[in-house]
């Protein structure tokens, strides 16, 4: 029994070091990544190295952060996702919102050509129009992901590399700018990147301020938009019907595989789209039943936001839900 024992004690005594050596060893690893990272904005942007280096390494990463993106809400299935957006308070705040602003989401689409109810649906879905922007300090939440969440690091640290530098450029506390769990600001939620070359000065007051500024979350929603190549007028996405045969042309992928005369060819028609390309995405409309939508361009473009076909429809269907009921409220 004794000799049991003492086995037992030894096989735990050598689990317990091998897992404090491995430990040690990723210690070592994230170490070096930070120290690789604080040379770059050393090298690169003119930061202090030892000043990088210091903020975080001594930085330890947030589990809520991690939990978090580890279950986004577009892993859920499409009839429990679509609930979260479609609410009648989302819709007639949206109403609300349109109204207020009326004359920036004139002009923002006289300059970019973005209808007024897709910047509305965004920043609807994003941060219901302003009220809901995060709770995560942003530089905590890119130090995470950066250097304690290997699958997305790479992106994450340059998104680091990025909100430095754009805190340094707008003169910003790191620790006071907070955002979402992936470290997206404002009222249209943008990442560090593209705040840097997609937010815009929309009201030309030497400032660009996407958090309490709705004239310049409004025009640079629309600037990213158009710079994914939005089509003012342009055909977006409906559902569709197909046979048993047809369902072979369900779509994983994003990117558009096919034209109208591809569809015409498997008897699907597609006339009259304003849309270079087209592709065909399944939803989960119930656990047993899927629908089916034919989207074109415009869809894509929606996609470049958040890459994923259940966030382009959630933002189409509350843009056109918006919609409807203002207009209704005019007539």
């Amino acid at each position: 029994m004794k000799k049991i024992i003492i086995m037992i004690l030894a096989i735990s005594s050598f689990m317990s070091n091998a897992n404090e050596g491995k430990d040690h060893q990723a210690n070592n690893e994230i170490k070096k990544l930070i120290a690789d990272f604080a040379k770059k904005m050393a090298a690169e942007h003119d930061f202090n190295e030892k000043e990088v280096y210091s903020k975080f390494v001594n930085m330890p990463p947030n589990d809520v952060i991690i939990g978090k993106i580890s279950k986004p809400a577009e892993s859920m299935s499409w009839y429990n996702y679509e609930k979260i957006w479609m609410t009648d308070e989302r819709i007639n705040d949206g109403v609300k919102f349109w109204d207020t602003h009326e004359a920036l989401l004139n002009k923002a689409q006289e300059v970019y050509g973005v209808e007024p109810e897709i910047i509305v649906g965004i920043i609807g879905v994003e941060t219901f129009f302003g009220k809901s922007q995060g709770t995560f300090a942003v530089v905590d939440a890119l130090n995470t992901l950066g250097f304690y969440y290997p699958p997305r690091a790479d992106f994450f640290r340059k998104e680091l590399e990025e909100f430095l530098v754009l805190a340094k450029n707008q003169g910003w506390s790191l620790d006071d700018i907070y955002g979402s769990y992936a470290g997206a600001m404002g009222m249209g939620q943008f990442i560090s990147s593209s705040y840097r070359n997609y937010a815009v000065d929309f009201n030309q007051d030497g400032k660009i301020n996407l958090f309490s500024d709705p004239a310049d979350a409004i025009g640079s929603v629309a600037n990213y938009f158009k710079s994914f190549g939005w089509q003012t007028g342009g055909y977006i996405a409906q559902p569709i019907k197909l046979s048993k045969k047809q369902l072979a042309l369900v779509q994983k992928k994003l990117e558009l595989q096919f034209t109208a005369a591809d569809l015409k060819k498997h008897k699907i028609r597609a006339k009259n789209l304003n849309t270079s390309k087209l592709g065909i995405f399944a939803f989960e409309a119930s656990e047993s039943k899927n629908e089916h939508w034919l989207a074109g361009d415009n869809f894509y473009v929606i996609t470049r936001y958040n890459h994923n076909a259940m966030y382009a429809r959630a933002v189409l269907q509350v843009s056109r839900a918006i919609k409807a009921k203002r207009t209704a409220a005019k007539n």
